[in-house]
């Protein structure tokens, strides 16, 4: 699969962004309403709060990614980004936290992209899909 991709597709991290922002917009408009110093410290708050959880949101679980294209596997973690040829890899499996690319030299690298938290559907259907163009790059690209 060249230039396929998994990424989060699922509703979850958005709700995480979105409700605290609805709820950020509802306390500057009490505060619009009624503007005493009380509701704007309320509303001032709500939008910090709704900010740092749209952050987080977008950090952990909207952002990362998985790449495969025919020659490297790209993931993009909450931590960095990891790009790997697929001639460095031995295997892959599921694990707690997503996709494990086992490399030749004895080092694994997680793509967080397939972990539950970040997908909209069940991590296994996401597994089997990636798993399938994991098999075949690895059965045309190198011995096993």
């Amino acid at each position: 699969m060249s230039g396929g991709s998994a990424g989060p597709g699922g509703s979850g991290g958005y709700l995480l962004a979105v409700g605290p922002a609805c709820g950020a917009l509802s306390a500057w408009w009490g505060a619009l309403s009624h503007p005493d110093r009380e509701n704007v410290d309320s509303a001032g708050i709500a939008t910090a709060f709704a900010l740092g959880l749209a952050l987080f949101a977008w950090w952990v679980l909207l952002r990362v990614r998985l790449e495969l294209t025919t020659d490297m596997i790209v993931m993009v973690n909450p931590w960095g980004t990891q790009r790997l040829p697929w001639s460095r890899v031995s295997a892959v499996t599921l694990g707690n936290w997503g996709a494990q690319f086992h490399t030749t030299d004895g080092f694994t690298y997680t793509a967080y992209a397939l972990s539950d938290l970040a997908g909209g559907s069940r991590q296994d259907d996401r597994f089997a899909e990636m798993k399938r163009v994991s098999d075949s790059q690895l059965r045309d690209g190198q011995p096993l």
